[in-house]
């Protein structure tokens, strides 16, 4: 192979690993960011530039002029919208740290002349006319339009810069502005990619086509270079995701997926260039050598994961560490039973049981956590009286019980009763010898503490999730002051989809609990101004907030349990003010519980929505006062 012919083959893996790229940008930011509208306008840029740029694929050493006059014409599909997105892209940019200025028609305008230039391009040749070859490659040349063209291409190019300048003056953040110095450096790349520029410049008589590859080359590096950084700065615009997520998750996937794709293709073409030289079969080295370029890629991801993640969280590393750590370590109740499961099948194993239980003690009653070869049943262990176990026959360490063996579980301290562990009708004679007692005495132990971890990790979910919708507030409010937006609108509760279940929460508890005591509604202004009526106690003021909206549902007249005007009020006020049962509520409303259920999900959404409208008018109170 000679040089031109390297430097053509070079070009071309750049060309499909840029296509890639782009195409696997385009997909993580719709996948990831979709609801940003600075990620769905500039996933538009990127679906231009993948058009184009698989185009340019298809015309590599194309011969035959008529089809190369086809594909040609197509790019234009891509580069005539260009200019268009290019102004979706700044003004989405600019909505991002303050209004919006353009006027309402550029926007049906530029779609429109977008969509009338490529019609132009696809049929005419007022735009582009004609196709000639220039060191192999194929262009067209300049219509009359395409110079009017060229001018808003550049214009719109220019524009977008300037919004990017202006969005970086209003960032107030050193990471917001960092990022976007990043986003204005590779605005102009797709730019650079899509523009057919040998239209305007053609190609200097007397160079050599090397140097037209060569520059080639070196273009598309710099725009892959650029794509990656504008895409960076992207994908962390209008995310509730922590930035050291987006971050690892960003690179991780760029790992996995362009960059495996295109080290896939190097080995591909090497393996090719390999079986000629060697004389082999074709496809004999090459699949072998692109199979295994894209396992060590994978392979290579896991194996340096400790240094990529030290790479990227930095000062945050040793508490990134540990939690992972504790990710990992946690139990599920799937892993829990499965744990019990195994460590009961051994003790009965030991003892030559046919079978037995493990009783776990939950709010002062017995339930079934794991059985193996017995059938008995919830009922029949809740009968077992705890409290006169102590008079019962025993046989150390053992209780006797309806032909178990049953041997209480304490914590390691020995004072707290876990539960209860029975083996049915051992084969085993007691005492229990030595060895095997020693034994059976390790089992209890991992019994046991497998039974107080739970309850441990019980206890830090109870504290933690309630914790979630205001963490999942603080990123939102993290990501709107990184660009300058108004700092002091408050915690935005009444927007979350988590409201009515907040509500049926604190009413579920209405009288007292945790699900009250710790509800996130406690923070709306309402419940605050409310709690100054009780000296300062929110939990009352909550309370007496759900009393008012509940009151706002009640219709006029006099009360009737059978109208349904009157239903939904009923089922509020008798379930949860009065704290009747539901089957009782149910029988004097008329209803089925399963209906009733029904009934009731609709009543707390329309409860939410009057908490949503108490809130508000709050709210534009201390607007107008302040």
């Amino acid at each position: 192979m000679d040089w031109f012919h390297f430097l053509i083959k070079v070009n071309d893996i750049l060309t499909i690993g840029l296509d890639i790229t782009a195409f696997a940008l385009l997909l993580y930011l719709l996948f990831y960011n979709r609801q940003s509208r600075v990620s769905r306008t500039f996933s538009g840029l990127l679906a231009c530039l993948c058009l184009v740029y698989l185009i340019d694929l298809l015309l590599t050493n194309v011969q035959d002029l008529d089809r190369a006059v086809v594909l040609l014409r197509l790019q234009w599909l891509g580069i005539a919208f260009t200019p268009t997105l290019y102004l979706e892209f700044a003004r989405a940019i600019r909505l991002t740290v303050i209004d919006n200025h353009y006027p309402v028609w550029l926007r049906p305008f530029s779609w429109t002349l977008s969509a009338v230039i490529a019609l132009l391009a696809l049929y005419t040749d007022w735009v582009v006319y004609d196709v000639t070859l220039t060191a192999g490659a194929a262009h067209m040349r300049p219509g009359p339009f395409f110079y009017l063209f060229a001018i808003l291409f550049l214009l719109s190019l220019v524009e977008g810069l300037r919004e990017t300048f202006v969005a970086h003056s209003r960032c107030y953040t050193r990471a917001a502005r960092r990022r976007m110095i990043y986003l204005s450096i590779g605005f102009i790349a797709p730019a650079m990619g899509v523009f057919p520029y040998l239209l305007v410049i053609g190609w200097p008589r007397g160079t050599a086509g090397s140097v037209l590859w060569i520059v080639l080359i070196l273009a598309n590096i710099a725009i892959a270079g650029m794509l990656v950084m504008v895409s960076y700065s992207v994908a962390f615009i209008g995310v509730l995701t922590p930035e050291r997520i987006v971050k690892h998750r960003l690179v991780r996937f760029l790992l996995r997926g362009p960059i495996a794709a295109i080290l896939a293709l190097v080995a591909f073409n090497t393996g090719l260039s390999v079986e000629q030289a060697l004389g082999l079969g074709n496809y004999t080295f090459s699949l072998v050598a692109m199979a295994l370029v894209m396992i060590l890629v994978q392979f290579g991801v896991e194996a340096f994961k400790p240094l990529l993640d030290l790479a990227l969280y930095r000062e945050s590393h040793a508490e990134v560490a540990q939690v992972q750590e504790l990710s990992q370590r946690l139990l599920t109740t799937s892993d829990l039973n499965q744990f019990l499961e195994n460590i009961l099948a051994a003790t009965c194993e030991l003892l030559r049981s046919p079978g037995g239980f493990i009783g776990v003690l939950d709010n002062g009653n017995l339930r079934h956590e794991v059985r193996c070869g017995v059938q008995l049943s919830s009922e029949e262990l809740a009968s077992f009286p705890l409290n006169s176990a102590k008079d019962m026959e025993q046989l150390a360490p053992f209780i006797i019980w309806d032909g178990y063996w049953v041997i209480p579980i304490h914590d390691k301290v020995g004072k707290r009763l876990l539960g209860l562990m029975g083996i049915k009708s051992p084969e085993v004679t007691l005492p229990l010898a030595v060895q095997i007692r020693t034994l059976f005495d390790k089992m209890l132990i991992q019994v046991s503490a497998a039974l107080e971890d739970r309850e441990l990790q019980s206890a830090f979910f109870d504290v933690f999730v309630p914790l979630l919708p205001e963490l999942e507030e603080i990123q939102r409010r993290r990501g709107m002051l990184r660009y300058g937006q108004q700092a002091a609108e408050g915690f935005a509760l009444v927007a979350s989809p988590q409201l009515p279940k907040w509500v049926h929460n604190a009413l579920s508890h209405y009288w007292g609990g945790p699900r009250l005591t710790d509800n996130p509604l406690l923070n709306l202004q309402i419940v605050q101004r409310a709690a100054e009526d009780y000296d300062g106690n929110s939990v009352k003021g909550l309370r007496s907030v759900l009393t008012d909206a509940i009151e706002e549902m009640r219709p006029d007249g006099d009360r009737n349990l059978t109208a349904p005007e009157w239903l939904l009020y009923n089922i509020l006020e008798m379930k949860f003010l009065r704290g009747q049962k539901v089957r009782e509520v149910a029988a004097r409303l008329a209803l089925s519980e399963s209906d009733f259920y029904r009934k009731q999900r609709i009543a707390i959404e329309n409860l939410a929505r009057i908490i949503i409208e108490m809130e508000q008018d709050v709210c534009d109170q201390c607007t107008s006062t302040g």
